[in-house]
């Protein structure tokens, strides 16, 4: 009886030694089977390579468009101003007033400028003098609506090329000559040309002088051109003779 307990016994001890085992040995061998949760370390790698291509497309992506869109905004901008750069001369210049019995002093008169443009190139920066009927009168003032403007080109304080400049004399005056006193503003530094000429009736001509025409010209041609590339151009007939 006991030779038979003790061979159970041993019997029994030697199962749950194999038990163990073959726990030990599955769940060594699970921890390797494909359908484990874990990623091993090549796997990261690969997922990190992937992850920084991707990202760099996307960075190089975002960043073309944002190029792009900061040109499309400056090529706007500069459309924009332009337009009612050419707008405010053409105004000025249709409501152009000369008569030469006047008290106050008035005048027309349209100045060619040439500057080397390299290359045996010349670049128009005209100048434009005249007395015009466009003046808003300020209140309290003793302002009409007959003032003096100019446009024309200055270096800029800085040393970095030439802006273009408008003046205004809102009071006229025979005490205060012409071309001379009001306030000047600088309007841009983006214009690499600008070119006046002016129709006498029979032909185009490059500059225009009141006292020696006695008159205003027929109408004006007024040629823009931007720093950025942008070719701009209309003619203006003046009503008031």
């Amino acid at each position: 009886m006991n030779r038979i307990s003790a061979e159970c016994g041993v019997r029994s001890a030697e199962y749950k030694i194999h038990d163990t085992l073959r726990c030990t040995l599955t769940s060594h061998v699970a921890l390797r089977t494909p359908h484990s949760k874990g990623f091993t370390l090549i796997e990261v790698l690969l997922a990190l390579a992937i992850f920084a291509g991707v990202a760099t497309v996307l960075y190089s992506v975002f960043a073309t468009t944002g190029s792009t869109v900061a040109q499309a905004e400056q090529v706007r901008d500069g459309t924009d101003a332009a337009r009612t750069l050419m707008s405010r001369i053409a105004t000025d210049v249709a409501n152009a007033f000369y008569y030469a019995k006047t008290i106050e002093p008035t005048f027309f008169y349209g100045r060619k400028v040439e500057e080397d443009g390299g290359a045996d190139r010349k670049i128009r920066l005209d100048s434009l003098f005249l007395t015009t009927l466009t003046n808003w009168r300020r209140p309290d003032t003793r302002e009409m609506e007959l003032w003096e403007l100019g446009y024309y080109f200055k270096d800029r304080p800085d040393g970095k090329g030439r802006a273009l400049v408008r003046r205004e004399k809102r009071e006229l005056s025979a005490d205060v000559p012409p071309l001379e006193g009001g306030v000047e503003y600088e309007i841009t530094d983006q214009i690499a040309s600008l070119r006046f000429r002016y129709f006498n009736g029979s032909a185009w001509i490059d500059e225009w002088d009141s006292k020696n025409q006695n008159a205003l010209p027929k109408a004006v041609e007024i040629v823009l051109v931007m720093a950025a590339g942008g070719v701009y151009a209309t003619s203006v007939e003046i009503g008031i003779k």
